[in-house]
């Protein structure tokens, strides 16, 4: 599995990443997957739409969907689905969790503890396998946790 555990900044990130699955690069996918690398707030796909036009003027907002679609199938991003809002996406695929702050929409990656599984978290039935973690917990994040 690929992680993007770091804040890369240049196309070339981006494009090893897409190497790495056997994705097509494309000018689109690119300024979509860089968009999300290089940010650190779990936005929805109207917000990396804004963003992505700076990078690509005149992509639309049905390419940055396709884009996301395919980016999370081949798990280079992580699509959220906090309750009923807009699905968001997270570069980190380290294991986490994200804690959601439901008064201001702010989301925090929080990984587990060193030498801890998710398995040694919850009380999993025998015979289940884990392949990846996708949980939320709902709280208030100070702002001097998200730095």
């Amino acid at each position: 599995m690929v992680t993007a555990n770091k804040k890369p900044t240049g196309h070339n990130v981006a494009d090893d990443l897409m190497k790495s699955v056997s994705l097509r690069q494309t000018r689109q996918r690119r300024a979509v997957l860089e968009t999300i690398l290089n940010s650190c707030d779990h936005p929805c796909a109207s917000i990396i739409y804004k963003r992505a036009s700076k990078r690509l003027p005149g992509i639309s907002l049905a390419t940055v969907y396709n884009c996301l679609e395919t980016l999370a199938e081949k798990r280079l991003i992580n699509q959220l689905n906090f309750d009923n809002g807009p699905s968001r996406f997270c570069p980190n695929l380290i294991p986490h969790v994200h804690v959601l702050d439901d008064s201001n929409n702010r989301v925090l990656d929080v990984k587990l503890k060193e030498g801890l599984r998710p398995e040694d978290v919850f009380d999993i039935p025998e015979g289940v396998t884990i392949v990846r973690m996708d949980a939320c917990l709902h709280g208030m994040i100070p702002e001097h946790a998200l730095s």
